[in-house]
């Protein structure tokens, strides 16, 4: 062979892809050292054969992931509230109440998180990509062997390749050469549509003729495995040469014109033509795709048509279609309530302040903010900031771990998998997880879905007779009544039957395993069955070479007949019906097999006398269920043979609309038939369908069957199955073939008079797809059908089209309101269309390929799994869902509206309850709880649910998140923050007396009562209680205890993050008030909480079924017990034991949700029981409190401030001095004060002063914590945090430290005459010690120290380790100042007169404020204040009301339903 040129030319072609209809490949051949190249001199290039799934590179994946992740509503609204508080910080727009990096901190590591998953999977693909990129090929190259190897990703349109058995095709290939019997070859396409039938494809007849001639030749490549029936290639096994050598016989400027790329997977169109000039149509069967794998076959040569994302299995490959669920959509529009709801409350705030805002412009000690924008607008923004929190920024997360754990279990369940297959369920959209458990509507196939799918041939009818019957026996049973006819002379009719059945079909004989005999691989289950059965019968299909059949006639004499398959027009769903033409000797013949509503039209005169008989067969068969076909044959002349012939190749050589052309062609012909015969199969209801369909309809799901079966063998099915019951109404609506577009109009208003006028009885519908043309067509129609299939519980749709399945789907969705959640379940390709268009698609993994399951949301092995799948993880996930929705939307809105009652009391300005950092805690702590709550609780085990049904009315109807849910959680939000914020502000005055009443500690207070609160609250709403859901509450308040340890009490962490929450927490934990405040807290929530759900479960007695499972579940007495000792069904062995099989899923009782636990469901005994122990509890420790408040002796000095009344409830007239006449204003004096009671020591002194607002946002903020603490604070930041004139005095020297809060010290003294009063110990130690002077305190020129600004006060050694200030730089909480002053260390006796001396410096007649000295006995309750003892007292009274309203309302229970009950217990004695 001469050499070829090195620089051989690359595939190229005659005009750009896709710019015509067709595309032109040259054959990349050498002959004489020439190549193939393009004939116009344009070159066209193609997509490179690399395929890439993976969408993130090094430069796009940070902007790509972020606009994916922008999609989120939630991610949007923090994003934008984030950029907002940055605004507010850094800017003069508005007032930065809270930090940006508070909610920035907490975003970033949710979308990270999701990045970083999102990443993970992407590289996973990459992977995969690179690793299906760098396989080899084999290419016909110039070179010392036959072919070189090369990567996948270099194969270019035009390369010929060579694959052997076993190996995957990487591009579409158009076959040349196979190395099968007359150049046919095997393919598996299950990666493509999962089906495991061998397919036959074959070279085009030219090619393979000219190659095998040319002496082809790869014995470098392949050892043969496979013996050919008849080959050259067997005659001559030593041949030597050079692929290209074989190869150049095709001639330079060989060609394939093809179609432009699509997705059929069925179908191709294309021409080979040869350098001769010769012609071949190529179809499907000369298209071998990229993804099938070789079989069978020991090597194929074939020309790349199609490469890389133009090839089809890439154009096939789609993204998982995206459903959002109810509980998505619901959760958006909560969403835009919950934004509303900011709005609202920011615009409140607005208008109080703005009314207000004069007050706080005049206080001498605050400089109002200089803003860019108006008041309204600047302070409505400054609230939208502070209220932000309402918006649940940890609900995704949340949502998408309970996602991924409900879609493990189901994964995982042991009762879900299929040992057949070696099937478990799967899980494609996790995000639909709790949409199973609200489904309405079902709509199923029936082949496959509720049966098997497993077809045997059971009866048949020829000439008039019937035979065999369905039993129990596998394969066909009336072989002895067809020798009996065979005797009787009815040989000839069944032999013309049985011929047709052993010739019209595509199967092929397969290998034989495991040495049995051969089988037969077909492309579907009813063909496989019909020729298997006949082989039995005596037509046995022996061998297929090519074109040539033999068939084995094994009745009487043994022959084998020969037919030559001249054409084949295929089966689909619009045509119903194959046949193939043949030619037997010199005979031609037509076979045909297809619907019997299709062949009876095409029959001829005679068959047509055959009537009523034939109608008789098909209607028996039918009634038994059986599906049915109708065997024609006509025998054709010569001449009409060869005519239709030739225009049967002229279609099959069009490029353009071949199928269609094919199909008219085949019309021609399928005319005038002579029935021979008719057959029944079997498909038997699968394990479990009756049943699960009648627990899917008592659980009040309607059940819709879309089928292609005739109308008695759907209404047969529908009996044995348990879709149609004895004693329904069934309305049925069918269209003759002469009827009107108006009769079936007329038939459809003619059914819902009648079945309207049965409001009592159970309907149903059965409707053809013929009727359903005339219906779907017409939209006033559609609706008036629509109404009347939503008054039956079943429809049966018959001979109805995959694009019917899905309009019916569409109808259903589309005309319901409320929108209902539809299902589709099925296991077929014709299913797609309608797992598809369902908010729900379920493919069962089924005989027809997997296509069903690659297109669905979740996948089972069989129809029965879908009740478990619904009742048990459906319902489970539906509540589960529901309670961490609204608990994380009510937890935020509690919080919230906390923040909203402070503002308040804050003077408007924005500042929030809770300091930043622990605030910054809340969504993250709180999460861990109710994720524990979405991933395991369980209102009732698997058992009861799937004994009691009508249990998934609670997710069917929506029952747990909808409007009136909404409102009650809102509803409990306001009851539970005022509740919280009413005991904590009545300890305030209390915790003011022992020192903790700070912004800070007061704040962490209250935020130790909400975390207590959210804590409990998840315990109370959880059905379950185990390791996880008690473990994960037990670990959040672990971690908010870790996290007050390592932050306000460890110095480093306290100094970098907030240096005035240092030791907070050790402070409060010796508050006593503060302990109680929590008990109490808990106490009455637990006591509210318990008497509305005994509310509840009272309104629910009317759900018999919810109330059996209930007491079940609970036990005779309500008490706690194990959710698995139930009195219906006996307790599983196996719950809490590790099952060993199947190996592929896990089995532990982890993944099985067995988990140990305890069930509570409120008897109202124990609530009851329960109130009353509260109220004794809470009344016995309000008296303890009021009785500590009593003992308190105190002397309460107005000095200042004419009308204001701000003492102590308790307090007595006589134990108040009025000293506002001598003491008003700037000035000293002196008063005497009489000692009402002894008072022993030690003997607090204290001043209040008020209405002052220490918790001003700009005033609290306006400070230098560096400076107080010594360390170096730049000049930049003293401006930052210090306006000048509290930064430099008149005279421009440094005022240090600085701030508002220096600038406004409470400056006057007292003492009294005879008595020292210790002003040690006032502050906090852990205050004093971390605040220090600067190392070169007073050595600083042009600098006036705070002893300069407070003489007689702070003395020079002290600075700012002066207790007085260090007490008045912690900020009072509420808007008043209760400061510790010093302690009286001596006994005072009832009568003393004391001398006091007051020097009043401080001003607050301008805002008309005043200022009152105490001297008071401290007890463990603080000092008197009888506030909180009577609300410790009202809160146990309130517990004792809930407790007597229970014990009322149970009463009355008793007394009303008393004969229900015994009626009850009658019927069901377990109860």
């Amino acid at each position: 062979m001469p050499q070829s040129s090195p620089d051989l030319p690359r595939p190229q072609s005659a005009g750009p892809p896709g710019a015509l209809a067709t595309r032109t490949v040259l054959l990349n051949v050498v002959v004489d050292g020439q190549g193939a190249g393009p004939r116009d001199g344009s070159v066209v290039s193609y997509p490179s054969n690399k395929i890439t799934t993976s969408k993130y590179t090094a430069l796009n994946f940070l902007p790509l992931n972020l606009w994916e992740q922008l999609h989120k509503f939630g991610n949007v609204y923090f994003l934008c509230i984030s950029v907002l508080m940055w605004l507010g910080e850094h800017t003069k727009l508005f007032i930065g109440t809270i930090k940006s990096f508070s909610t920035i901190l907490t975003l970033l590591p949710m979308m990270a998180v999701s990045a970083a998953v999102a990443l993970m999977d992407d590289r996973r693909r990459a992977a995969a990509d690179a690793e299906a990129n760098a396989q080899k090929a084999f290419c016909v190259e110039p070179g010392p062997s036959d072919a070189v190897e090369k990567p996948w990703e270099q194969v270019a349109v035009g390369d010929i390749l060579v694959v052997r058995d076993g190996e995957e095709f990487p591009a579409d290939l158009v076959p040349l050469y196979c190395s099968g019997d007359e150049g046919t070859c095997y393919v598996s396409t299950a990666n493509l549509d999962g089906e495991t039938n061998l397919k036959l494809k074959s070279a085009p007849a030219a090619t393979q003729k000219i190659l095998d001639q040319a002496g082809i030749c790869v014995n470098d490549l392949v050892k043969p495995k496979f013996r050919r029936q008849s080959s050259s290639l067997d005659e001559a096994p030593a041949r030597k040469g050079n692929l290209l050598t074989s190869l150049s016989a095709l001639g330079v400027g060989a060609r394939v014109e093809a179609e432009v790329p699509q997705a059929s997977i069925h179908d191709f169109t294309g021409r080979l033509e040869l350098a001769t000039g010769q012609e071949e149509p190529l179809g499907s069967k000369q298209l071998l795709l990229r993804g099938t794998v070789l079989r069978n076959t020991d090597f194929c040569v074939g020309v790349v048509v199609y490469t890389g994302s133009e090839t089809r299995m890439v154009l096939n490959t789609r993204q998982a279609t995206w459903k959002q669920s109810n509980l998505e959509r619901v959760t958006n529009v909560v969403m835009l309530v919950v934004l509303a709801a900011i709005g609202i409350l920011a615009l409140l705030s607005d208008v109080v302040f703005n009314i207000n805002k004069s007050t706080f412009h005049h206080l001498w000690y605050l400089i109002p903010p200089d803003l860019i924008l108006p008041d309204w607008l600047s302070y409505w923004l400054t609230f939208c900031v502070l209220y932000s929190n309402m918006m649940p920024i940890s609900l995704y997360p949340t949502m998408e771990f309970c996602n991924s754990m409900q879609a493990y279990f189901i994964k995982n369940d042991v009762n879900m998998y299929w040992n057949e297959l070696e099937f478990p369920a799967s899980v494609q959209s996790s995000n639909l997880c709790q949409e199973l458990g609200q489904v309405n509507y079902i709509f199923s196939d029936k082949t496959g879905t509720l049966t098997q799918n497993v077809m045997e041939l059971k009866r048949i009818w020829i000439a008039g007779r019937m035979y065999g019957k369905v039993t129990e026996e596998k394969g066909f049973c009336g072989g002895e009544e067809l020798r009996t006819a065979r005797g009787e002379g009815q040989g000839r009719d069944i032999d013309l039957f049985l011929e047709v059945l052993a010739v019209a079909h595509t199967a092929v004989v397969s290998a034989p395993t495991n040495g049995g005999p051969p089988g037969y691989e077909a492309e579907s289950p009813d063909e496989s069955a019909l020729v298997e059965a006949v082989a039995q019968l005596g037509w046995r299909f022996a061998s297929r070479v090519g074109e040539r059949m033999v068939v084995a006639q094994e009745v009487g004499a043994s022959k084998e007949i020969e037919y030559q398959i001249l054409a084949v027009n295929a089966f689909d769903s619009a045509r119903k019906r194959m046949s193939v033409v043949v030619q037997k000797g010199g005979e031609f013949f037509l076979f045909a097999k297809g619907a019997d509503n299709v062949m009876l039209d095409r029959s001829s005169v005679a068959s047509k006398n055959l009537g009523a008989n034939l109608d008789e067969a098909l209607t028996n068969f039918a009634g038994e269920g059986l599906r049915t076909l109708v065997i024609g044959r006509r025998t054709l002349r010569q001449d009409e043979c060869r005519r239709w012939l030739d225009k049967y190749q002229a279609a099959q050589k069009s490029l353009e609309d071949r199928d269609g052309n094919l199909a008219r062609v085949a019309e021609e012909i399928e005319v005038d038939l002579d029935i021979v015969g008719v057959t029944a199969i079997e498909d038997k209801l699968q394990t479990g369908v009756p049943e699960t369909i009648e627990k899917l309809r008592e659980a009040g799901i309607n059940l819709w069957v879309l089928t292609g079966d005739k109308l008695e063998t759907a209404r047969n099915i529908g009996f044995s199955a348990k879709v149609l019951e004895a004693g329904m109404t069934i309305a049925t609506l069918d269209r003759a073939p002469d009827s009107t577009a108006a009769s079936v109009a007329n038939a459809v208003d003619a059914e819902a008079a009648r079945l309207s006028s049965l409001e009592s009885l159970e309907k149903a519908m059965m409707v053809t797809g013929a009727a359903l043309e005339v219906i779907l067509g017409d939209m006033q129609l559609k609706m008036r059908f629509l109404a009347v299939a939503q008054n039956c519980s079943v429809v049966i749709a018959c001979r109805v089209s995959p694009l019917q399945k899905a309009q019916m789907v569409r109808l259903v969705r589309e005309g319901v309101k409320p929108t209902p959640v539809t299902l589709s379940v099925g296991d077929g390709a014709n299913d797609v269309p309608m797992i598809q268009e369902a908010q729900v698609g379920v493919g069962i993994a089924g005989r027809e390929g997997r296509q069903a399951v690659n297109n669905s949301d979740f996948a089972i092995g069989q129809f029965s799994y879908l009740q478990r799948l619904l009742l048990v993880h459906g319902r489970w996930n539906y509540r589960r869902a529901c309670k961490f929705t609204l608990f994380t939307f009510w937890r935020n809105a509690v919080q919230v509206l906390l923040i909203f009652y402070y503002t308040f009391l804050s003077g408007y300005s924005g500042t929030s309850i809770f300091e930043d950092w622990i605030r910054l805690s809340f969504n993250f702590l709180c999460s861990f709880p109710i994720m524990a709550t979405g991933c395991f609780d369980q209102d009732v085990t698997d058992r009861v649910a799937l004994a009691y049904p009508k249990l998934y009315t609670i997710g069917r109807c929506g029952m747990d998140l909808n409007t009136v849910k909404i409102c009650q959680a809102l509803a409990s939000a306001v009851v539970h923050s005022l509740t919280l914020w009413g005991i904590t502000c009545m300890a305030y005055p209390s915790m003011e007396l022992l020192g903790v009443s700070d912004y800070y500690s007061w704040g962490t207070a209250v935020y130790t009562c909400l975390m207590l609160d959210m804590n409990y609250r998840v315990l109370f709403l959880n059905s379950t209680h185990n390791r996880y859901t008690l473990g994960s509450i037990m670990v959040s308040s672990a971690l908010y205890v870790f996290y007050l340890v390592v932050y306000p009490c460890t110095r480093l962490f306290a100094d970098l993050l907030g240096p005035n929450m240092y030791m907070v927490p050790y402070q409060l934990a010796t508050s006593v008030p503060f302990w109680l405040s929590l008990l109490t807290v808990l106490t009455v929530m637990v006591n509210l909480d318990l008497f509305l759900m005994m509310v509840g479960a009272w309104r629910q007695t009317q759900n018999g079924d919810l109330a059996k499972a209930k007491k079940i579940c609970a036990g005779p007495s309500g008490s706690w017990r194990s959710p698995y000792e139930l009195l219906l069904v006996p307790p599983d062995p196996k719950a809490d034991q590790e099952l060993e099989e199947p190996q592929t899923i896990d089995t532990s009782s982890f993944a099985q949700q067995k988990h140990r636990g305890l069930y509570y469901d409120g008897s109202h005994f124990t609530v009851r029981l329960c109130s009353f122990l509260a109220a004794l509890l809470l009344i016995g420790l309000g008296y303890l409190a009021l009785s500590s408040s009593k003992e308190a002796a105190q002397v309460r000095i107005h000095y200042e401030g004419e009308g204001i009344h701000v003492d102590p409830l308790g307090t007595y007239d006589e134990e108040v001095v009025h000293a506002q006449p001598n003491c008003s204003g700037i000035r000293t004096c002196t008063i005497q004060v009489k000692v009402p009671r002894t008072m022993t020591p030690p003997i607090l002194v204290y001043y209040a002063a008020g209405p002052f607002y220490q918790n001003y946002n700009d005033y609290m903020k306006s400070e230098v914590a560096k400076e107080l603490m010594a360390k170096p604070a730049p000049e930049k930041l003293r401006e930052t945090l210090c306006s000048k004139s509290t930064r430099i005095d008149s005279d421009g020297n440094q005022i240090v430290p600085c701030g508002l809060k220096v600038m406004s010290m409470f400056n006057d003294t007292f003492s009294v005459s005879g008595l020292a009063i210790d002003k040690k110990n006032v502050a906090w130690a852990s205050d004093v010690e971390r605040y220090r002077n600067p190392e070169d305190y007073l050595k600083r020129p042009g600098t006036v120290w705070l002893h300069d600004l407070y003489p007689g006060i702070v003395s020079q050694d002290e600075g700012v380790k002066n207790e007085q200030f260090v007490t008045w730089m912690r900020p009072a909480a509420l808007r008043r100042v209760v400061k510790h002053y010093g302690w009286i260390q001596e006994k005072l006796e009832a009568g003393r007169v004391l001398k006091l001396s007051i020097q009043s410096r401080y001003p607050v007649r301008e805002f008309d404020g005043y200022k009152h000295l105490i001297i008071t006995e401290l007890g463990p309750f603080g000092g008197r204040h009888h506030g909180f003892g009577y609300t410790l007292m009202f809160a146990g009274a309130v517990c004792m009301l809930l407790g007597a309203a229970v014990t009322v309302m149970v009463r009355y229970q008793d007394s009303t339903a008393q004969v229900q009950a015994y009626s009850d217990q009658a019927k069901d004695p377990l109860i």
